[in-house]
């Protein structure tokens, strides 16, 4: 089954466009969601195939807003694991762009 956490709309130190229903503010939080899962794309390499990014639509009092969220399969022990790797290393901001091994970050937990 697919599930997936949500991962905010940008990096967590960052201001982000703000649902305002005097505003149409749906195409630039669209863009920025979008930047931050291609930013979250080339941080994160060697995911397992069950995993991936995207963007989740999601509903509030007062519009709708969108976040990067991460995807992955509750019957793929290594994708579930990925995700919550994921959510425990985002980016701080726009320039945390250096690239985050999977593959290597599991193996060195798998050592000790």
């Amino acid at each position: 089954m697919r599930e997936y956490l949500t991962l905010g709309p940008v990096p967590v130190e960052e201001d982000c466009v703000q649902v305002n229903s005097n505003h149409d503010y749906l195409p630039e939080m669209s863009k920025e969601v979008r930047r931050y899962v291609e930013l979250l794309d080339n941080r994160f390499i060697n995911r397992p195939e069950g995993a991936y990014f995207g963007v989740k639509n999601e509903n509030h009092d007062f519009g709708q807003y969108k976040e990067a969220a991460v995807f992955y399969d509750t019957n793929d022990a290594e994708a579930e694991q990925f995700a919550f790797f994921v959510e425990c290393n985002l980016p701080m901001t726009w320039s945390e762009a250096e690239q985050v091994d999977w593959e290597a970050a599991r193996e060195s937990e798998a050592v000790a």
